[in-house]
């Protein structure tokens, strides 16, 4: 038996003055608390009880013990608050990771009622792609990740995954490329210009999108971490920049026009990631369900 649980039982036992009323106290039997004390003493190789007095007396080692008994007992309780109050704090929050599609795109539109009814919820929204949302969910990082779903023979047994749109890669440039009005741009002119690349940031690294053209990396001009930002480089350059199908109002009130290439890019599911625990919380349960019961004709 742990030493910390015979000093509990001893607290017991002058906290209640007798072996009968103190063995009740613990559901143990009387005999049992008595071989327990002993075995206490033992350890600690002194006399904590005075014997022969008909209440429980104390010796002075038996005092001190006491006396540091009650306050492990007051950390203990102290502790179990505390962590009540972290776990309250933790069913309150939402952490969710998501693409670039969803952050600029769609994702505050379908939230909308859900902000609404859950006012109390502390959300957490950071970027990130489908590689990192699915590593950050099993362990725990967030509780909800939005992008594109896998195909089947690579997804990852625990997560769920629920399709909610399609999405497509369109490429942009400024009204002022040589190409912006041209017809059919293909592949091979596609390699002899300077890009735009979107990224996330990431302290995992990158991975080079499958669902993306193959930009010759010589052909990078610019790595952006921002959608806003690399929207205004592309309009202010010669590059062109591949955005999701979601971004295509915004870019083009900013003033970036579509390419027309001959190049179509592999229409993908893109959609909600999350695993069973977060089924627990209400609020996080609620948030997966306005998600993926959106009006079907916003898109």
């Amino acid at each position: 038996m742990y030493l910390h649980k015979l000093i509990f039982q001893f607290k017991i036992l002058v906290d209640q003055k007798t072996y009968t009323a103190a063995a009740e106290k613990l559901c143990i039997s009387q005999p049992t608390l008595t071989q327990n004390i002993k075995r206490l003493e033992s350890a600690m190789e002194v006399s904590l009880l005075i014997r022969g007095s008909k209440s429980v007396s104390l010796t002075v080692y038996g005092e001190s013990l006491y006396h540091h008994a009650c306050q492990l007992e007051r950390s203990y309780r102290q502790a179990l608050l505390d962590i009540d109050i972290i776990k309250r704090k933790h069913r309150q929050t939402l952490v969710v990771e998501c693409g670039h599609a969803w952050s600029h795109g769609v994702l505050f539109d379908l939230m909308k009622n859900y902000i609404s009814q859950h006012p109390e919820v502390r959300m957490v929204i950071k970027n990130s792609n489908t590689i990192m949302g699915q590593s950050h969910l099993l362990r725990g990082d967030c509780d909800v990740a939005l992008g594109a779903i896998p195909e089947v023979e690579n997804q990852i047994s625990g997560i769920n995954y629920v399709p909610v749109f399609t999405s497509q890669f369109m490429l942009f440039c400024s009204d002022k490329h040589p190409w912006a009005h041209a017809a059919n741009i293909n592949a091979a002119q596609l390699a002899q210009c300077d890009w735009i690349v979107l990224k996330h940031e990431s302290d995992e690294g990158e991975f080079e999108d499958p669902l993306l053209w193959q930009i010759p990396p010589e052909n990078v001009r610019f790595e952006v971490y921002s959608v806003s930002n690399a929207i205004a480089l592309a309009k202010h350059s010669h590059c062109i920049i591949a955005l999701a199908r979601q971004l295509e109002n915004e870019a083009i009130e900013r003033g970036l026009i579509p390419l027309n290439s001959s190049i179509v890019f592999t229409e993908f599911q893109t959609g909600v990631m999350y695993i069973d625990d977060v089924l627990k919380y209400q609020h996080k349960k609620a948030f997966i369900d306005a998600i993926v019961n959106f009006n079907k004709n916003y898109l």
